[in-house]
């Protein structure tokens, strides 16, 4: 493994563990609550993670990709108060149950397909696939911390990082 694509796995297996952190003692109802019509709640967040994770996570480390959650949660959707969407724990469990896989497979990728040109252009400014990994293992921290904050919002303590 190269020094690149362990710092990639580190930085995905710590936000494993910081998602089932600070979705810890959530129920359904708290997971729903939204303190603001202008903020996504937690579990559409949480849905909007893993669907990130399950399609172009996976996709790029070798696995096949799963968008059997796109529709809700994809990019460019939105919360829509009158939608259903799966239950806070349904979430957690596909998180938790697709892990070890894409770490693996993230663990896997040759430095050589890191240094080429990535197929989409992800808002930073390397143009290869490393960019595009390090773009999603980044967007998942910007939605762990609004995950972290509506937490407190909800009266929960801090997330932990133990």
């Amino acid at each position: 493994m190269s020094t690149a694509t362990a710092s990639l796995k580190a930085q995905f297996d710590l936000h494993t563990r910081l998602f089932n952190n600070v979705t810890e003692g959530v129920t359904e109802d708290e997971s729903g609550t939204r303190k603001s019509e202008q903020i996504n709640n937690m579990k559409w967040i949480a849905g909007h993670l893993l669907n990130t994770r399950l399609g172009n996570l996976s996709k790029v480390a070798g696995l096949a990709p799963d968008e059997s959650y796109n529709a809700q949660f994809g990019r460019g959707n939105s919360y829509d108060p009158n939608a259903t969407y799966p239950p806070i724990d349904e979430i957690k469990a596909k998180w938790e149950a697709t892990a070890a896989a894409i770490s693996n497979g993230i663990s896997n990728i040759p430095e050589e397909v890191l240094a080429t040109k990535s197929p989409v252009q992800a808002p930073i400014a390397d143009d290869t696939m490393r960019g595009l990994v390090s773009f999603l293992v980044s967007h998942e921290a910007y939605h762990i911390g609004q995950l972290g904050m509506l937490r407190k919002m909800i009266g929960k303590e801090a997330m932990s990082f133990k």
